[in-house]
């Protein structure tokens, strides 16, 4: 994995990150596919600057509260000696010793979950619709292909700098699929390749709704729908190989359930399983209902009446 790019400079600076670099290369690409995409449907590609700057606010205000809540019980977590599990990760930047602080996390250059940054960043650019009063169901029309290559690009930054997102270990050789990580937090051990797994995925409905889905004429709202579950499989599919605790057992845990230091992770990683849904899980059973909903309540999958 390649964390950083090593720049020679006289400061100690430890160079660009190949994270942030994907991350930026993902928002110009959306930046660029937007405002055509706004054109092609007959929509005021003025606004596309704006939901752009929207959607990274949201983007990394939502991924980072969201990631705080897939930690909640590593930063408030009672502790003998100190002043209580809710007062002392307020009062201290660092939080507990040997737990993840609560500002420290927030403010951090790692961290991020998605479906956080996808609520926040649909929060904001809602907000924006309503306020110039914009055809909603149009544009998040609009914005989809945009969405799926920059979901695309932004895991395949998760894989370059080897920022944790990856799967448990596995005894399965699959080229591609299956590496031997060693990143942010090293293994040394075999384990599936969930980020390259979920950018292939985001690629292939990228493809389906650039090239194909955006030309159909479906009704309003459809291709919004049909991402959310269409997405909302992949994810809820791809978490079953992550590495991320579920938020009510359904079956006896692992041992370790949250990320040791790098001497540990070998250990950490062979014995640990799914075991019960993920915060990403229930919020993909979410989104997959909600676009349901929306097909059949508004019948989707038919196509608007056009004046021959």
């Amino acid at each position: 994995m390649l964390d950083r790019i090593p720049i020679p400079n006289p400061f100690g600076w430890e160079g660009l990150s190949t994270f942030s670099l994907l991350m930026m290369l993902a928002f110009l690409v959306g930046s660029y596919l937007l405002p055509k995409e706004l054109e092609r449907k007959k929509l005021d590609p003025n606004h596309s600057d704006w939901l752009i700057f929207l959607g990274i606010l949201g983007t990394l205000i939502g991924a980072k509260i969201f990631f705080i809540f897939e930690i909640w019980d590593q930063v408030f977590i009672d502790v003998p000696g100190y002043d209580g599990k809710y007062t002392y990760p307020l009062t201290h930047w660092n939080g507990f010793p040997g737990h993840p602080g609560l500002w420290s996390s927030l403010f951090s250059g790692g961290g991020l979950v998605f479906f956080g940054g996808l609520l926040f960043g649909w929060l904001f650019i809602t907000l924006y619709f309503r306020y110039y009063k914009l055809d909603i169901g149009a544009y998040y029309d609009a914005v989809i292909p945009a969405i799926s290559m920059g979901y695309a690009i932004g895991r395949l930054g998760c894989f370059v700098s080897g920022d944790g997102c990856y799967g448990f270990a596995t005894d399965e050789r699959i080229p591609f699929f299956v590496f031997e990580f060693q990143g942010a937090h090293p293994s040394g051990v075999p384990v599936w390749n969930t980020p390259v797994m979920e950018s292939i995925m985001a690629f292939g409905y990228f493809s389906y709704f650039q090239f194909w889905a955006r030309y159909q004429n479906f009704r309003k709202w459809s291709i919004g729908a049909q991402f959310l579950i269409i997405h909302g499989f992949a994810r809820l599919i791809i978490e079953f190989l992550r590495v991320n605790k579920a938020v009510i057992p359904f079956i006896e845990p692992p041992t370790l359930v949250n990320i040791p230091d790098a001497n540990g992770n070998p250990t950490f990683l062979t014995g640990y399983y799914w075991h019960g849904f993920s915060q990403s899980q229930y919020i993909s059973i979410a989104l997959i209902l909600f676009g349901v909903y929306l097909m059949f309540s508004k019948k989707l999958w038919l196509k608007e009446e056009t004046n021959a």
